[in-house]
């Protein structure tokens, strides 16, 4: 994917949005940042700079160009990871936003512990799909979240009844704000 982007650093100026987390893949895990300008993206995967310019798709693969190579990506989420394919490779992968319960990642088994759905980075909520009350089983669709220019739906990753919707489409979200609390399933 270009060595070459390792002397580089972030882009200068203003930063529209600036993004960190950490992505484990197989047993190796490292340190991501994505910072949006102007319409492209610099990400740092460990100490590599790479310059991305993406073109995320609502369905179907995602065209990414990656210093200047083409890929096509696609993704697919399963529970507290993601599937991703790319050129023919297969990978697991598990995105972490800093501290526990975050995010989409809610645990190994913590199917009995229901689920605190926080966003995982600043964004505007683009739909609402369930209202306390409803009940959810894995896989559900709970939020969407647009967040630099992609959508990102969010599902649940455990069975349970919707206790709390705390957020509705149009608004604006900070990353770790929680979006949607689900109780956990009654025996």
């Amino acid at each position: 994917m270009g060595a070459g982007g390792a002397a580089r650093g972030p882009p200068r100026g203003l930063a529209v949005a600036r993004v960190q987390f950490r992505v484990t893949v197989g047993v190796e895990t490292l340190p991501v940042e994505v910072v949006e300008e102007g319409g492209r993206y610099r990400v740092r995967v460990g100490e590599a700079w790479l310059d991305v310019d993406a073109r995320i798709a609502t369905a179907g693969p995602w065209s990414l160009l990656i210093d200047g190579a083409p890929y096509l990506v696609d993704v697919v989420g399963e529970g507290d990871e993601a599937v991703v394919t790319v050129g023919g490779e297969t990978h697991r992968v598990r995105v972490e936003t800093g501290g526990p319960r975050r995010g989409r990642r809610a645990g190994r088994g913590a199917g009995d512990a229901g689920q605190r759905l926080a966003a995982p980075m600043p964004g505007r909520v683009v739909a609402v799909h369930v209202t306390p009350g409803d009940r959810v089983e894995p896989g559900t669709p709970l939020v969407v979240l647009e967040a630099m220019k992609m959508e990102n739906e969010f599902h649940a990753t455990a069975e349970g009844v919707v206790a709390e919707v705390l957020v509705s489409p149009g608004q604006a979200v900070n990353a770790g704000d929680l979006l949607v609390v689900v109780a956990p399933a009654e025996a």
